[in-house]
């Protein structure tokens, strides 16, 4: 399926894997809506994306805010959730409620609200794709917060791929990638994590924002993929 000349929303598409999924897609010739909190992030987006986009500001936390953005921008052919905030890491003895529950709203209420929003202007037999992450299908300690959420998000997007057929929705499932979500570490912390974590993939490095944007793009395409949660980490969950 070719991408070129239809309408694809990316909900985060101001930085990070959103941005590289934009970038990716403006150059095949679709037209690339992105969404972001920042005026000032998206015009800094937008100047790097070669080909049609156009940014809108939005918190897709709020229902009301979203509901308005859709009832702006009208008809789309593809949805992109790629949007993430206050992630719940560390010991399951030291994840307050409050900090899951804020991880909840940050993540799965907010893409649970925007394609509750898109629904009625997303083309019937387009597609959506979502962002989970690897500690929702491999277990490591420390990320008991961040597989309840993703692994939440990816059952919802299996069960939303039947309910809301013809509507293709897949997932990708992102491990390590080098993104700006990692620029508050001291740089030489950052150096060793993502070091050592490359040492133990059998591909031997990490990931970047344009490996995770190659399998947004290829989910997008494929009309024959639905339901289906898309593994890009680097063979993390053979290495674990």
């Amino acid at each position: 399926m070719s991408l070129a000349q239809q309408r694809i929303l990316i909900i985060g598409g101001s930085n990070g894997m959103g941005l590289a999924a934009a970038r990716q897609l403006a150059a095949m010739q679709a037209e690339v809506l992105i969404v972001g909190r920042s005026q000032e992030k998206l015009d800094k987006a937008l100047s790097g994306i070669e080909g049609r986009a156009s940014g809108y500001v939005a918190d897709f936390t709020d229902a009301e805010a979203l509901n308005a953005l859709f009832q702006r921008i009208g008809y789309i052919d593809h949805l992109v959730l790629a949007a993430s905030a206050n992630a719940a890491w560390g010991p399951f003895s030291s994840i307050t409620t409050s900090m899951l529950r804020s991880a909840l709203e940050g993540k799965l209420l907010g893409y649970w609200q925007a394609l509750q929003a898109a629904l009625p202007h997303l083309r019937r037999d387009g597609s959506v794709v979502m962002l989970s992450g690897a500690a929702s299908r491999t277990a490591m300690p420390g990320t008991a917060g961040l597989s309840a959420v993703n692994g939440a998000i990816t059952q919802m997007a299996q069960t939303l791929a039947r309910e809301l057929a013809p509507l293709r929705v897949n997932v990708v499932s992102p491990g390590l990638v080098d993104t700006p979500a990692y620029d508050a570490l001291p740089a030489d912390a950052k150096a060793g994590m993502f070091a050592g974590a490359a040492k133990s993939l059998p591909v031997g490095r990490t990931g970047t924002s344009e490996d995770i944007a190659q399998a947004i793009v290829y989910l997008l395409a494929n009309g024959f993929t639905t339901g289906a949660v898309l593994d890009v980490d680097g063979g993390a969950r053979m290495a674990l």
